[in-house]
């Protein structure tokens, strides 16, 4: 009886531990800064702002450079809302030059932006807990 007691007690304490640090996660997650802070991307001779609460995952993009020539699918995850997205790279991608060339908006929504014959695509997919930014590197 006595270890049984003991067992259920490491259970118990070992479930809410679990749990404590699921929501811990959960909450850390679900939350979306107030304001969208860009950071400065620069690829190959890409160069353009993505908001510095988004992380690449390297696992999940492909970035091809020969002899100067680069090309590259990125794909970023984080959390903001797709119209505080559009906003953001709206004004930045202006200010660094880049004229807008596409706006679809759905239930994914894309974006292109164009300057000196290079092309970027931006790609918002919003998940369950966290946003889905895929960039795509090419030419016009």
């Amino acid at each position: 009886m006595f270890f049984y007691r003991i067992a259920l007690t490491v259970m118990v304490l070992a479930a809410l531990l679990i749990s404590g640090c699921t929501v811990g996660v959960q909450n850390k997650l679900d939350k979306e800064p107030a304001k969208l802070e860009p950071y400065t991307e620069r690829i190959g001779n890409y160069v353009f702002a993505v908001p510095s609460n988004f992380q690449r995952k390297d696992d999940l993009s492909m970035i091809y450079e020969n002899k100067g020539t680069v090309r590259a699918y990125l794909v970023y995850v984080g959390k903001a809302s797709t119209p505080r997205l559009v906003s953001f790279f709206e004004k930045y991608m202006k200010k660094n030059g880049w004229k807008k060339e596409l706006f679809i908006a759905g239930e994914d929504t894309v974006l292109a932006f164009s300057r000196d014959g290079q092309l970027i695509v931006f790609k918002i997919q919003q998940e369950f807990n966290s946003t889905l930014l895929k960039v795509l590197l090419t030419t016009q």
